[in-house]
């Protein structure tokens, strides 16, 4: 069977958080940072059946590099990967609830890849089981930038790897958003 990653250049939707978000200012420690990451992404992994995943530091000390560039893409990871920028910190849940938010857009009946759902199908690949993230003040706002492994959004097979890996929600709402 032939299956083809898709992570970084196939799915290049970057989302960007406005000024409009009403979450609230929180510190910018990095040790909060990467706990309310962890709290948030393992709320929604068990909203769509997925077993929690564990904080990698050398995973959060890449994507902190990578972050450090100010990208506004992918970088050529050998991770999946999820890079997000905003013109204002907000809570670090807010960051991977803008991940999660795309799950209202995912065909659940088909599955497969999408510009706009690569964040939230990454977030819940259920093969994935390390995580981190890191982030970065730039000129143009703070990007952050979240790596994982096992890669997600692997194509191919007649969709067979995201029937398998993005499970249907199974607990809460499709616009539930992590409020703890």
């Amino acid at each position: 069977m032939f299956a083809k990653t898709i992570t970084k250049r196939a799915i290049q939707a970057l989302v960007l958080v406005g000024a409009a978000s009403t979450a609230p200012l929180v510190s910018r420690d990095r040790d909060d940072f990467n706990e309310k990451m962890l709290e948030v992404t393992n709320w929604y992994r068990a909203q769509h059946g997925a077993n929690p995943v564990s904080w990698d530091d050398g995973l959060a000390d890449y994507a902190t590099n990578y972050a450090k560039t100010c990208p506004m893409g992918h970088s050529d990871t050998p991770y999946g990967e999820s890079v997000v920028v905003g013109d204002k910190w907000t809570s670090s849940g807010c960051w991977a609830n803008v991940f999660g938010h795309e799950r209202i857009y995912f065909d659940f009946d088909n599955g497969g890849p999408a510009s706009n759902t690569g964040h939230f199908t990454q977030l819940v690949w259920k093969d994935t089981t390390r995580m981190g993230c890191g982030w970065a003040q730039c000129s143009d706002g703070f990007h952050v930038v979240c790596e994982y492994l096992n890669v997600g959004n692997v194509s191919g097979d007649n969709n067979r790897y995201y029937r398998e890996n993005v499970g249907r929600q199974v607990s809460g709402n499709a616009n539930d958003e992590y409020l703890g």
